[in-house]
């Protein structure tokens, strides 16, 4: 299933259910994270990876990015959120609340490649391209589109972008790559694509 802001905020919002949130902005503010975190990334990221297996040719790569968890995505959150001066009774619970969400939901997206010389076999390789502050200012933007305009939205916007792009640095993308060449001989090549 390619990536979805609204489908992300939905799962933000109800994370934030499920620790107690009800405030009356609450779904503005999940549909504010899930649309800029998920507009920018689509926007932004690319794959680069490294494929093995057989064929001279190209082919098509499928598959997943795995190694974001939840926990640790809402720890890296919190403590950007924490050196924003963001020290509030429920900082913890909203930075494990949107890392739960955004762990579960970047798991079905889908990275779309193209191989070569290996036209059959995997490939294995990271996400590039993905900055903490633009995805910041990309959710501070839609906050704006929400009217959510306190005083903190930057510091905010900033340290939940801060620790999604952080918590990348130990995530791995697989592949598994088809298409037909000849002659079928072991190779490796490039893998490329990009996350939908």
């Amino acid at each position: 299933m390619p990536l979805s802001g609204p489908i992300l905020g939905n799962l933000i919002f109800l994370e934030m259910s499920g620790q107690g949130f009800t405030g009356s902005k609450m779904l503005q503010l999940s549909s504010a994270i899930g649309l800029g975190t998920i507009n920018n990334i689509q926007a932004t990221n690319f794959y680069q990876g490294t494929s093995t297996g057989i064929g001279t040719g190209a082919g098509v790569g499928t598959g997943f990015v795995t190694g974001i968890v939840g926990p640790v995505v809402g720890s890296l959150i919190y403590a950007e959120m924490l050196g924003q001066g963001l020290t509030g009774s429920k900082s913890l619970q909203l930075a494990n609340s949107i890392g739960n969400a955004f762990s579960s939901h970047i798991s079905s997206g889908i990275v779309n490649s193209t191989s070569s010389p290996v036209c059959s076999g995997t490939g294995i390789g990271k996400l590039q391209g993905i900055v903490g502050q633009a995805i910041g200012m990309s959710i501070f933007s839609m906050m704006g589109a929400f009217t959510l305009t306190g005083s903190k939205s930057l510091n905010l916007a900033l340290s939940i972008g801060a620790g999604i792009a952080n918590a990348f640095s130990g995530a791995i993308v697989t592949t598994v790559i088809t298409g037909a060449g000849y002659p079928p001989s072991p190779l490796t090549g490039i893998d490329v694509g990009k996350l939908m």
